[in-house]
Protein backbone atom coordinates (compact mmCIF):
# COMPACT_ATOMS: atom_id res chain seq x y z
CA UNK A 1 0.00 0.00 0.00
CA UNK A 2 1.54 3.40 -1.24
CA UNK A 3 1.76 6.11 1.14
CA UNK A 4 -0.97 8.22 0.07
CA UNK A 5 -3.35 5.24 0.24
CA UNK A 6 -2.25 4.89 3.84
CA UNK A 7 -2.55 8.31 4.86
CA UNK A 8 -6.05 8.55 3.68
CA UNK A 9 -7.00 5.37 5.49
CA UNK A 10 -5.56 6.99 8.81
CA UNK A 11 -7.74 10.56 7.79
CA UNK A 12 -10.78 7.91 7.43
CA UNK A 13 -10.50 5.97 10.34
CA UNK A 14 -10.05 9.20 13.14
CA UNK A 15 -13.03 10.55 11.55
CA UNK A 16 -15.02 7.70 11.76
CA UNK A 17 -13.20 7.34 15.62
CA UNK A 18 -14.64 10.97 15.90
CA UNK A 19 -17.47 11.07 14.30
CA UNK A 20 -18.33 8.00 16.79
CA UNK A 21 -17.27 9.43 19.82
CA UNK A 22 -19.55 12.76 18.92
CA UNK A 23 -22.47 10.31 18.72
CA UNK A 24 -22.38 8.52 21.95
CA UNK A 25 -21.80 11.95 23.83
CA UNK A 26 -24.90 13.32 21.57
CA UNK A 27 -27.29 10.61 22.20
CA UNK A 28 -25.96 10.49 25.84
CA UNK A 29 -26.77 14.37 26.85
CA UNK A 30 -30.00 13.83 24.67
CA UNK A 31 -31.41 11.21 26.46
CA UNK A 32 -29.83 11.61 29.96
CA UNK A 33 -28.55 14.99 29.85
CA UNK A 34 -31.03 16.40 32.56
CA UNK A 35 -30.26 13.14 34.66
CA UNK A 36 -26.36 13.90 34.23
CA UNK A 37 -26.71 17.34 35.45
CA UNK A 38 -29.05 16.14 38.80
CA UNK A 39 -26.35 13.34 39.69
CA UNK A 40 -23.17 16.07 39.01
CA UNK A 41 -25.50 18.60 41.24
CA UNK A 42 -25.95 16.48 43.85
CA UNK A 43 -22.43 15.30 43.82
CA UNK A 44 -21.14 19.08 44.46
CA UNK A 45 -21.14 18.26 48.51
CA UNK A 46 -17.80 18.15 48.82
CA UNK A 47 -14.04 17.20 46.75
CA UNK A 48 -14.61 13.31 46.85
CA UNK A 49 -17.88 13.05 45.92
CA UNK A 50 -17.36 15.40 42.99
CA UNK A 51 -14.51 13.81 41.78
CA UNK A 52 -16.74 10.32 41.74
CA UNK A 53 -19.19 12.60 40.14
CA UNK A 54 -16.99 14.02 37.37
CA UNK A 55 -15.91 10.14 36.86
CA UNK A 56 -18.96 8.19 36.53
CA UNK A 57 -20.63 11.37 34.49
CA UNK A 58 -17.64 11.29 31.91
CA UNK A 59 -17.83 8.04 31.44
CA UNK A 60 -21.49 7.54 30.07
CA UNK A 61 -20.43 11.16 28.19
CA UNK A 62 -17.08 9.78 27.18
CA UNK A 63 -16.06 13.22 26.56
CA UNK A 64 -13.94 15.34 29.79
CA UNK A 65 -14.59 18.32 27.59
CA UNK A 66 -18.33 17.58 28.20
CA UNK A 67 -18.41 17.00 31.16
CA UNK A 68 -16.01 20.58 31.92
CA UNK A 69 -18.91 22.65 30.33
CA UNK A 70 -21.30 20.93 32.28
CA UNK A 71 -19.24 21.71 35.33
CA UNK A 72 -18.55 25.42 34.05
CA UNK A 73 -21.82 26.28 33.92
CA UNK A 74 -23.06 24.94 37.34
CA UNK A 75 -20.00 27.51 38.41
CA UNK A 76 -21.15 30.19 36.66
CA UNK A 77 -24.57 30.03 38.07
CA UNK A 78 -23.16 30.03 41.73
CA UNK A 79 -23.94 26.31 41.77
CA UNK A 80 -20.41 25.46 42.46
CA UNK A 81 -16.92 26.76 43.95
CA UNK A 82 -13.80 26.83 42.07
CA UNK A 83 -12.57 24.37 43.91
CA UNK A 84 -15.70 21.60 43.52
CA UNK A 85 -15.30 22.36 40.03
CA UNK A 86 -11.54 21.43 39.49
CA UNK A 87 -12.63 18.39 41.55
CA UNK A 88 -15.30 17.05 39.08
CA UNK A 89 -12.85 17.76 36.37
CA UNK A 90 -9.93 15.66 37.89
CA UNK A 91 -12.58 13.09 38.48
CA UNK A 92 -13.31 13.42 34.58
CA UNK A 93 -9.89 13.17 33.74
CA UNK A 94 -9.58 9.78 34.59
CA UNK A 95 -13.05 8.62 33.71
CA UNK A 96 -12.07 8.76 30.13
CA UNK A 97 -8.74 6.97 30.77
CA UNK A 98 -11.14 4.07 31.74
CA UNK A 99 -13.12 4.25 28.50
CA UNK A 100 -9.99 3.72 26.62
CA UNK A 101 -8.99 1.63 29.09
CA UNK A 102 -12.23 -0.60 28.01
CA UNK A 103 -11.43 0.29 24.13
CA UNK A 104 -7.50 -0.88 24.50
CA UNK A 105 -8.91 -4.35 24.07
CA UNK A 106 -9.97 -5.99 21.25
CA UNK A 107 -13.72 -5.74 21.07
CA UNK A 108 -14.25 -5.35 16.41
CA UNK A 109 -16.63 -8.41 17.21
CA UNK A 110 -19.39 -6.68 18.68
CA UNK A 111 -19.40 -3.60 15.94
CA UNK A 112 -21.63 -5.27 13.27
CA UNK A 113 -24.56 -6.34 16.57
CA UNK A 114 -24.34 -2.59 18.08
CA UNK A 115 -24.71 -1.06 14.57
CA UNK A 116 -27.78 -3.13 13.67
CA UNK A 117 -29.27 -2.84 16.77
CA UNK A 118 -28.64 1.11 16.66
CA UNK A 119 -29.84 1.11 13.56
CA UNK A 120 -33.62 -0.30 14.29
CA UNK A 121 -33.44 1.06 17.49
CA UNK A 122 -32.96 5.17 15.83
CA UNK A 123 -34.92 3.89 12.99
CA UNK A 124 -38.24 2.72 14.63
CA UNK A 125 -38.10 5.02 17.83
CA UNK A 126 -41.54 6.61 18.61
CA UNK A 127 -39.71 9.22 21.34
CA UNK A 128 -36.77 11.24 21.44
CA UNK A 129 -35.35 9.03 24.33
CA UNK A 130 -35.50 6.00 22.32
CA UNK A 131 -34.23 7.14 19.59
CA UNK A 132 -30.95 8.37 21.30
CA UNK A 133 -30.42 5.21 22.74
CA UNK A 134 -30.03 4.02 18.89
CA UNK A 135 -28.02 7.09 18.79
CA UNK A 136 -25.85 6.03 21.18
CA UNK A 137 -25.26 2.18 19.96
CA UNK A 138 -24.66 3.22 16.58
CA UNK A 139 -21.64 5.53 17.91
CA UNK A 140 -20.06 2.96 19.36
CA UNK A 141 -20.78 0.63 16.84
CA UNK A 142 -18.53 3.37 14.52
CA UNK A 143 -16.30 4.02 17.44
CA UNK A 144 -15.50 0.39 17.37
CA UNK A 145 -15.12 -0.91 13.48
CA UNK A 146 -12.75 2.91 13.11
CA UNK A 147 -10.31 1.23 15.92
CA UNK A 148 -10.58 -1.79 13.85
CA UNK A 149 -9.91 0.40 10.25
CA UNK A 150 -6.83 2.15 11.69
CA UNK A 151 -4.98 -1.26 13.00
CA UNK A 152 -5.56 -2.14 9.55
CA UNK A 153 -4.51 1.03 7.91
CA UNK A 154 -1.16 1.64 10.66
CA UNK A 155 0.40 -1.58 9.75
CA UNK A 156 2.26 -0.87 6.65
CA UNK A 157 3.84 2.43 9.00
CA UNK A 158 5.91 -0.07 10.49
CA UNK A 159 7.72 -1.28 7.72
CA UNK A 160 8.12 1.78 6.07
CA UNK A 161 11.82 3.89 5.97
CA UNK A 162 9.89 7.48 6.23
CA UNK A 163 8.40 7.15 8.97
CA UNK A 164 10.43 5.46 10.71
CA UNK A 165 12.88 8.12 10.49
CA UNK A 166 10.06 10.64 11.66
CA UNK A 167 9.73 8.95 14.86
CA UNK A 168 12.91 8.38 15.23
CA UNK A 169 13.59 11.49 15.61
CA UNK A 170 10.85 12.85 17.95
CA UNK A 171 12.33 9.98 20.27
CA UNK A 172 15.40 12.79 20.98
CA UNK A 173 13.04 15.46 20.92
CA UNK A 174 10.29 14.64 23.55
CA UNK A 175 8.68 18.61 24.12
CA UNK A 176 8.21 19.07 20.36
CA UNK A 177 6.75 15.13 20.92
CA UNK A 178 4.70 16.92 23.37
CA UNK A 179 3.34 19.46 21.70
CA UNK A 180 2.36 17.58 18.54
CA UNK A 181 0.56 15.54 20.73
CA UNK A 182 -1.21 18.69 22.14
CA UNK A 183 -2.35 19.97 18.95
CA UNK A 184 -3.22 16.88 17.92
CA UNK A 185 -5.78 16.61 20.66
CA UNK A 186 -6.45 19.98 20.28
CA UNK A 187 -7.97 19.93 16.75
CA UNK A 188 -9.42 16.62 17.25
CA UNK A 189 -11.23 18.30 21.12
CA UNK A 190 -10.99 14.49 22.12
CA UNK A 191 -8.03 13.59 24.18
CA UNK A 192 -9.50 10.11 24.21
CA UNK A 193 -9.30 9.87 20.47
CA UNK A 194 -6.15 10.88 20.40
CA UNK A 195 -5.02 8.29 23.19
CA UNK A 196 -6.86 5.41 20.90
CA UNK A 197 -4.82 6.49 17.60
CA UNK A 198 -1.50 6.45 19.52
CA UNK A 199 -2.96 3.15 21.03
CA UNK A 200 -3.12 1.69 17.38
CA UNK A 201 0.21 2.70 16.55
CA UNK A 202 2.04 1.38 19.04
CA UNK A 203 -0.04 -2.18 18.17
CA UNK A 204 1.20 -2.33 14.88
CA UNK A 205 4.78 -1.48 16.19
CA UNK A 206 4.74 2.04 14.39
CA UNK A 207 5.86 4.29 16.91
CA UNK A 208 8.07 3.34 19.58
CA UNK A 209 6.90 3.57 23.09
CA UNK A 210 8.66 6.54 24.21
CA UNK A 211 7.34 8.78 21.30
CA UNK A 212 4.17 7.01 22.25
CA UNK A 213 4.32 7.69 26.04
CA UNK A 214 5.22 12.13 25.23
CA UNK A 215 2.51 12.21 22.72
CA UNK A 216 0.09 10.49 25.48
CA UNK A 217 1.14 13.56 27.80
CA UNK A 218 0.73 16.04 24.88
CA UNK A 219 -3.16 14.57 24.32
CA UNK A 220 -3.77 14.82 28.50
CA UNK A 221 -2.47 18.47 27.70
CA UNK A 222 -4.10 19.35 24.78
CA UNK A 223 -7.23 17.73 26.17
CA UNK A 224 -7.14 20.62 28.95
CA UNK A 225 -7.58 23.48 26.53
CA UNK A 226 -10.62 23.26 24.55
CA UNK A 227 -12.88 23.70 28.02
CA UNK A 228 -10.64 27.05 28.68
CA UNK A 229 -10.95 28.83 25.38
CA UNK A 230 -14.70 27.58 25.43
CA UNK A 231 -15.17 29.67 28.50
CA UNK A 232 -13.12 32.78 27.30
CA UNK A 233 -16.14 34.80 26.78
CA UNK A 234 -17.84 33.45 30.29
CA UNK A 235 -18.38 35.04 33.16
CA UNK A 236 -15.54 34.77 35.93
CA UNK A 237 -16.72 32.03 37.94
CA UNK A 238 -17.17 29.68 34.98
CA UNK A 239 -13.77 30.15 33.70
CA UNK A 240 -11.99 29.16 36.73
CA UNK A 241 -12.45 25.12 36.94
CA UNK A 242 -11.48 24.89 33.35
CA UNK A 243 -8.14 26.94 34.51
CA UNK A 244 -7.47 25.09 37.38
CA UNK A 245 -7.42 21.71 35.33
CA UNK A 246 -5.47 22.93 32.88
CA UNK A 247 -3.30 23.79 35.28
CA UNK A 248 -3.07 20.52 36.93
CA UNK A 249 -1.94 18.60 33.67
CA UNK A 250 0.16 20.90 32.74
CA UNK A 251 2.11 20.63 36.00
CA UNK A 252 2.20 17.31 35.74
CA UNK A 253 3.44 17.18 32.30
CA UNK A 254 6.36 19.41 33.25
CA UNK A 255 7.50 17.26 36.67
CA UNK A 256 7.09 13.69 34.53
CA UNK A 257 8.65 14.61 31.01
CA UNK A 258 12.22 14.80 32.34
CA UNK A 259 12.22 11.50 34.02
CA UNK A 260 9.51 9.72 31.10
CA UNK A 261 12.77 7.49 29.96
CA UNK A 262 12.61 5.75 33.45
CA UNK A 263 8.83 4.88 33.22
CA UNK A 264 8.75 2.87 30.08
CA UNK A 265 10.49 -0.13 32.10
CA UNK A 266 8.39 0.10 35.27
CA UNK A 267 5.43 -0.63 32.98
CA UNK A 268 7.04 -2.65 31.21
CA UNK A 269 6.62 -5.03 34.71
CA UNK A 270 3.18 -4.52 34.91
CA UNK A 271 2.21 -6.13 31.38
CA UNK A 272 4.37 -6.86 28.41
CA UNK A 273 1.60 -5.83 25.90
CA UNK A 274 3.42 -2.15 24.52
CA UNK A 275 -0.42 -1.31 23.80
CA UNK A 276 -1.43 -1.73 27.34
CA UNK A 277 1.56 0.08 28.47
CA UNK A 278 0.65 2.86 26.99
CA UNK A 279 -3.07 3.00 28.20
CA UNK A 280 -1.65 2.50 31.66
CA UNK A 281 0.70 5.59 31.48
CA UNK A 282 -2.34 7.75 30.51
CA UNK A 283 -4.72 6.16 33.32
CA UNK A 284 -1.78 6.37 35.88
CA UNK A 285 -0.86 10.19 35.09
CA UNK A 286 -4.44 10.73 35.55
CA UNK A 287 -5.22 8.55 38.24
CA UNK A 288 -1.92 10.03 39.77
CA UNK A 289 -2.71 13.82 38.95
CA UNK A 290 -6.52 13.00 40.97
CA UNK A 291 -4.35 11.61 44.08
CA UNK A 292 -2.32 14.43 44.24
CA UNK A 293 -3.86 17.50 43.75
CA UNK A 294 -7.23 16.66 45.41
CA UNK A 295 -6.08 17.46 48.41
CA UNK A 296 -4.86 20.93 46.91
CA UNK A 297 -8.07 21.85 45.58
CA UNK A 298 -9.34 24.46 47.77
CA UNK A 299 -5.93 26.36 47.58
CA UNK A 300 -6.01 26.10 43.46
CA UNK A 301 -9.44 27.48 43.41
CA UNK A 302 -7.93 30.50 45.53
CA UNK A 303 -5.17 30.85 42.69
CA UNK A 304 -7.75 30.34 39.78
CA UNK A 305 -9.74 33.60 41.27
CA UNK A 306 -6.30 35.78 41.47
CA UNK A 307 -5.68 34.74 37.92
CA UNK A 308 -9.49 35.34 37.16
CA UNK A 309 -10.47 37.89 39.86
CA UNK A 310 -14.14 39.08 40.20
CA UNK A 311 -14.61 42.14 37.89
CA UNK A 312 -15.65 45.18 39.84
CA UNK A 313 -16.75 47.09 36.94
CA UNK A 314 -18.82 47.42 34.58
CA UNK A 315 -17.43 46.50 30.72
CA UNK A 316 -19.31 45.67 27.56
CA UNK A 317 -20.20 42.15 28.60
CA UNK A 318 -22.73 43.69 30.27
CA UNK A 319 -24.77 45.09 27.42
CA UNK A 320 -24.48 41.64 25.10
CA UNK A 321 -25.02 37.97 25.78
CA UNK A 322 -21.84 36.03 26.38
CA UNK A 323 -23.21 32.39 27.68
CA UNK A 324 -24.36 31.49 24.48
CA UNK A 325 -21.66 28.68 23.58
CA UNK A 326 -22.24 27.19 20.48
CA UNK A 327 -20.19 23.92 21.59
CA UNK A 328 -22.82 23.60 24.48
CA UNK A 329 -25.70 22.98 22.01
CA UNK A 330 -24.63 19.10 21.56
CA UNK A 331 -26.35 19.06 25.31
CA UNK A 332 -29.74 20.74 25.14
CA UNK A 333 -30.01 21.21 29.17
CA UNK A 334 -26.51 23.35 28.92
CA UNK A 335 -27.62 24.88 26.14
CA UNK A 336 -30.80 25.95 27.55
CA UNK A 337 -29.11 27.06 31.19
CA UNK A 338 -26.70 29.37 29.04
CA UNK A 339 -29.82 30.67 27.33
CA UNK A 340 -31.29 31.09 31.03
CA UNK A 341 -28.94 33.37 32.39
CA UNK A 342 -28.23 35.61 29.62
CA UNK A 343 -32.35 36.14 29.85
CA UNK A 344 -31.90 37.04 33.61
CA UNK A 345 -29.00 39.71 32.56
CA UNK A 346 -31.47 40.66 29.72
CA UNK A 347 -33.82 41.41 32.75
CA UNK A 348 -31.27 43.18 34.46
CA UNK A 349 -30.89 45.51 31.53
CA UNK A 350 -34.63 46.59 31.45
CA UNK A 351 -34.97 46.61 35.31
CA UNK A 352 -32.10 49.59 35.15
CA UNK A 353 -34.43 50.84 31.62
CA UNK A 354 -37.58 51.31 34.12
CA UNK A 355 -35.54 52.69 36.68
CA UNK A 356 -33.76 55.39 34.73
CA UNK A 357 -37.40 56.13 32.79
CA UNK A 358 -39.01 56.50 36.53
CA UNK A 359 -36.24 59.04 37.67
CA UNK A 360 -36.49 60.65 34.05
CA UNK A 361 -40.18 61.19 34.49
CA UNK A 362 -39.89 62.87 37.49
CA UNK A 363 -37.00 65.19 36.81
CA UNK A 364 -37.62 65.82 33.25
CA UNK A 365 -33.58 64.37 32.24
CA UNK A 366 -33.46 63.77 28.70
CA UNK A 367 -29.86 62.57 29.51
CA UNK A 368 -31.51 59.90 31.41
CA UNK A 369 -33.61 59.23 27.98
CA UNK A 370 -31.32 58.37 26.15
CA UNK A 371 -30.10 55.85 28.09
CA UNK A 372 -33.40 54.02 28.64
CA UNK A 373 -33.31 54.34 24.41
CA UNK A 374 -29.72 52.87 24.09
CA UNK A 375 -31.11 50.13 26.89
CA UNK A 376 -34.03 49.24 24.24
CA UNK A 377 -31.32 48.47 21.44
CA UNK A 378 -29.68 46.21 24.32
CA UNK A 379 -32.36 44.13 24.53
CA UNK A 380 -33.10 43.77 20.99
CA UNK A 381 -29.93 42.54 20.77
CA UNK A 382 -30.17 39.75 23.76
CA UNK A 383 -33.63 38.79 22.34
CA UNK A 384 -32.22 38.25 18.62
CA UNK A 385 -28.94 36.27 19.89
CA UNK A 386 -31.00 34.11 22.60
CA UNK A 387 -33.94 33.08 19.84
CA UNK A 388 -30.79 32.45 17.14
CA UNK A 389 -29.64 29.92 19.97
CA UNK A 390 -32.62 28.36 20.78
CA UNK A 391 -33.36 27.90 16.95
CA UNK A 392 -30.68 25.90 16.14
CA UNK A 393 -31.26 24.10 19.38
CA UNK A 394 -34.65 23.18 18.44
CA UNK A 395 -33.56 22.16 14.66
CA UNK A 396 -32.28 18.38 16.60
CA UNK A 397 -35.32 16.56 18.50
CA UNK A 398 -35.69 17.33 21.77
CA UNK A 399 -37.16 16.02 25.30
CA UNK A 400 -40.99 17.06 25.47
CA UNK A 401 -39.80 18.95 28.68
CA UNK A 402 -37.05 20.61 27.30
CA UNK A 403 -38.74 21.64 24.61
CA UNK A 404 -41.21 23.02 26.79
CA UNK A 405 -38.59 25.21 28.48
CA UNK A 406 -37.34 26.30 25.00
CA UNK A 407 -40.33 28.16 24.10
CA UNK A 408 -40.97 29.49 27.81
CA UNK A 409 -37.56 31.28 27.57
CA UNK A 410 -38.35 32.01 23.30
CA UNK A 411 -41.88 33.46 24.92
CA UNK A 412 -40.23 35.39 28.05
CA UNK A 413 -37.91 36.84 25.95
CA UNK A 414 -40.01 37.91 23.51
CA UNK A 415 -42.47 39.59 25.83
CA UNK A 416 -39.55 41.33 27.22
CA UNK A 417 -38.44 43.11 24.40
CA UNK A 418 -42.22 44.02 23.83
CA UNK A 419 -41.73 45.95 26.96
CA UNK A 420 -38.42 47.37 26.00
CA UNK A 421 -40.65 48.70 22.98
CA UNK A 422 -43.25 50.25 25.18
CA UNK A 423 -41.38 51.81 27.10
CA UNK A 424 -39.49 53.67 24.19
CA UNK A 425 -42.41 54.02 21.76
CA UNK A 426 -45.28 55.12 24.65
CA UNK A 427 -43.68 55.85 27.78
CA UNK A 428 -40.25 57.78 26.68
CA UNK A 429 -42.51 60.16 23.94
CA UNK A 430 -44.90 61.06 27.65
CA UNK A 431 -41.58 62.03 29.26
CA UNK A 432 -40.29 63.97 26.20
CA UNK A 433 -43.80 65.58 26.15
CA UNK A 434 -44.27 66.20 29.64
CA UNK A 435 -40.56 68.13 29.09
CA UNK A 436 -41.56 69.98 26.38
CA UNK A 437 -45.26 71.02 27.51
CA UNK A 438 -43.66 71.97 30.93
CA UNK A 439 -46.35 69.56 32.20
CA UNK A 440 -47.14 69.61 36.11
CA UNK A 441 -49.03 66.94 37.85
CA UNK A 442 -51.06 66.92 41.13
CA UNK A 443 -50.19 65.82 44.57
CA UNK A 444 -52.43 62.89 43.91
CA UNK A 445 -51.18 62.08 40.04
CA UNK A 446 -47.87 62.11 41.89
CA UNK A 447 -48.40 60.07 44.32
CA UNK A 448 -50.29 57.51 42.44
CA UNK A 449 -47.07 57.71 39.41
CA UNK A 450 -44.72 56.37 42.47
CA UNK A 451 -47.21 53.93 43.79
CA UNK A 452 -47.58 52.04 40.38
CA UNK A 453 -43.98 52.55 39.36
CA UNK A 454 -43.07 50.50 42.20
CA UNK A 455 -45.29 48.22 42.22
CA UNK A 456 -44.13 47.35 38.49
CA UNK A 457 -40.81 47.32 39.60
CA UNK A 458 -41.89 44.62 42.36
CA UNK A 459 -43.62 42.28 39.91
CA UNK A 460 -40.38 42.49 37.16
CA UNK A 461 -38.41 40.86 40.09
CA UNK A 462 -40.45 38.88 41.09
CA UNK A 463 -41.07 37.47 37.30
CA UNK A 464 -37.63 36.74 36.82
CA UNK A 465 -37.60 34.18 39.66
CA UNK A 466 -40.33 33.03 38.29
CA UNK A 467 -38.96 32.47 35.35
CA UNK A 468 -35.83 31.09 36.95
CA UNK A 469 -37.41 28.47 39.39
CA UNK A 470 -40.36 27.61 38.06
CA UNK A 471 -41.81 27.52 41.65
CA UNK A 472 -45.92 27.26 41.59
CA UNK A 473 -46.63 30.07 44.73
CA UNK A 474 -44.25 32.57 43.57
CA UNK A 475 -46.52 32.19 39.89
CA UNK A 476 -49.80 32.26 41.95
CA UNK A 477 -48.18 35.62 43.85
CA UNK A 478 -46.71 36.77 40.19
CA UNK A 479 -50.65 36.80 39.24
CA UNK A 480 -51.67 37.97 42.21
CA UNK A 481 -49.85 40.95 42.52
CA UNK A 482 -50.84 41.88 38.71
CA UNK A 483 -54.18 41.63 40.16
CA UNK A 484 -53.33 43.95 42.76
CA UNK A 485 -51.62 46.49 40.41
CA UNK A 486 -54.83 46.61 37.70
CA UNK A 487 -56.92 47.28 41.11
CA UNK A 488 -54.48 50.25 41.77
CA UNK A 489 -54.41 51.16 38.32
CA UNK A 490 -58.24 51.78 37.94
CA UNK A 491 -58.19 53.13 41.75
CA UNK A 492 -55.91 55.84 40.33
CA UNK A 493 -58.31 56.55 37.04
CA UNK A 494 -61.46 56.56 38.93
CA UNK A 495 -60.05 59.54 41.75
CA UNK A 496 -58.40 61.02 38.54
CA UNK A 497 -61.60 61.76 36.42
CA UNK A 498 -62.98 62.29 39.71
CA UNK A 499 -61.46 65.26 40.22
CA UNK A 500 -61.08 65.87 36.52
CA UNK A 501 -65.30 66.22 37.17
CA UNK A 502 -64.46 68.46 39.75
CA UNK A 503 -61.77 70.96 38.56
CA UNK A 504 -62.62 72.22 35.27
CA UNK A 505 -59.36 74.17 35.03
CA UNK A 506 -57.22 70.92 35.06
CA UNK A 507 -54.70 70.88 32.86
CA UNK A 508 -55.49 68.36 29.37
CA UNK A 509 -52.36 68.00 28.70
CA UNK A 510 -51.12 66.87 32.04
CA UNK A 511 -54.55 64.47 32.50
CA UNK A 512 -53.81 62.87 28.99
CA UNK A 513 -50.19 62.17 30.00
CA UNK A 514 -51.09 60.85 33.48
CA UNK A 515 -53.66 58.65 31.81
CA UNK A 516 -51.81 57.03 28.89
CA UNK A 517 -48.78 56.32 31.73
CA UNK A 518 -51.39 54.35 33.79
CA UNK A 519 -52.13 52.74 30.84
CA UNK A 520 -48.93 51.53 29.67
CA UNK A 521 -47.28 50.50 33.08
CA UNK A 522 -50.65 48.11 33.19
CA UNK A 523 -49.72 46.61 30.01
CA UNK A 524 -46.06 46.13 30.65
CA UNK A 525 -47.88 44.40 34.19
CA UNK A 526 -49.52 42.02 31.96
CA UNK A 527 -46.59 40.79 29.45
CA UNK A 528 -44.18 40.50 32.42
CA UNK A 529 -46.96 38.58 34.46
CA UNK A 530 -47.78 36.21 31.32
CA UNK A 531 -44.85 33.87 32.50
CA UNK A 532 -46.74 32.52 35.24
CA UNK A 533 -49.83 31.46 34.01
CA UNK A 534 -48.47 28.04 32.03
CA UNK A 535 -46.69 27.05 35.71
CA UNK A 536 -50.41 27.27 37.44
CA UNK A 537 -52.26 26.00 34.28
CA UNK A 538 -49.78 22.88 35.04
CA UNK A 539 -50.74 22.73 38.39
CA UNK A 540 -54.53 22.97 37.75
CA UNK A 541 -54.05 20.52 35.27
CA UNK A 542 -52.35 17.91 36.92
CA UNK A 543 -54.86 18.21 39.73
CA UNK A 544 -57.91 17.89 37.57
CA UNK A 545 -55.84 14.44 36.41
CA UNK A 546 -55.62 13.51 39.82
CA UNK A 547 -59.43 14.05 40.61
CA UNK A 548 -60.07 12.51 37.55
CA UNK A 549 -57.77 9.36 38.51
CA UNK A 550 -59.35 9.15 41.98
CA UNK A 551 -63.01 9.16 41.03
CA UNK A 552 -62.07 6.79 38.17
CA UNK A 553 -60.55 4.46 40.93
CA UNK A 554 -63.15 4.88 43.15
CA UNK A 555 -65.94 4.00 40.50
CA UNK A 556 -63.98 1.26 39.51
CA UNK A 557 -64.06 -0.40 43.20
CA UNK A 558 -68.02 0.30 43.81
CA UNK A 559 -68.58 -1.39 40.84
CA UNK A 560 -66.13 -4.62 42.04
CA UNK A 561 -68.26 -4.67 45.49
CA UNK A 562 -71.13 -6.88 45.91
CA UNK A 563 -74.74 -5.88 46.41
CA UNK A 564 -75.83 -5.54 49.52
CA UNK A 565 -78.86 -8.24 50.01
Amino acid sequence: MDATSVLISLLGGVSLLLWGLRMVNTGVTRAFGRELGKILNFSLKNRFKSFLGGLGVTMLLQSSTATALLTASFAGRGLVTASAGIAVMLGADVGTTLVAQALSFDLSWMAPALLFIGFIRHSTAKTTRAKNLGRIFLGLGIMLTALKLLVVASGPIRDSEVAQFVFSSLAGEPVLTVVIGALITFVAHSSLATVLFILTLVATGGIPQNVALAMVLGANLGGALPPVLATLNGDEASRRPPLGNFLCRLTGVVVLLPVLGLVGPELAKLEADPARQVVNFHTLFNLGLALFFIFFTGPLGKLTERLIPAKTTGSDNARRPIHLDRAALDSPQLALANAVRDTLRMGDVLEKMFRDLQVAFAQNDNFLLNEVRESDEVIKEFNAGIKAYLTELGREMLEDEDERRCTEIMTFTTNLENVGNIVVLNLAELVERTASKQVTFSREDIVDHKKLFDMLLSNLKLSFSVFLTREEMQAASLIHQKQALRDAEQKAVNGHLERLRKDGNMDESSSAIHLGLLSDLRRVSSLISSVAYPIVQEKEKRLKDMKKAKKKEKSRKNVGQPENL
